[in-house]
């Protein structure tokens, strides 16, 4: 398997992972599965840590159209939103909550 076809397959089982989370179905094993794909990656020196890095925002800003960092600050603006004024948060429709 050649550098590029490594990285294709990566993304994809990375894109599996986040299109299940969005689902609100996690998959833990294949969570773990696509780390060690990344991580034996950069071992064997097929793929650099930046570019594993990039690998993981593309994939999560294709499903999730908001990078990791992004999507972290929002959930943890809607759990402090939460514990300060629930009123506030159950204001928000579920639906938006849940992105």
């Amino acid at each position: 398997m050649d550098k590029q076809a490594y990285k294709k397959y990566c993304a994809e089982q990375l894109r599996a992972v986040f299109v299940a989370a969005k689902k609100g179905k996690t998959d833990d094993k294949l969570k773990h599965r696509s780390e060690g794909l990344l991580l034996a990656g950069e071992l064997l020196g097929v793929i650099a840590k930046s570019e594993a890095f990039e690998l993981i925002e593309q994939e999560h800003i294709a499903v999730f159209g908001e990078t990791t960092a992004q999507r972290a600050e929002r959930k943890n603006g809607l759990k402090a939103l939460k514990a300060k004024s629930p009123d506030a948060y159950f204001d928000i429709p579920a639906i938006e909550r849940r992105k």
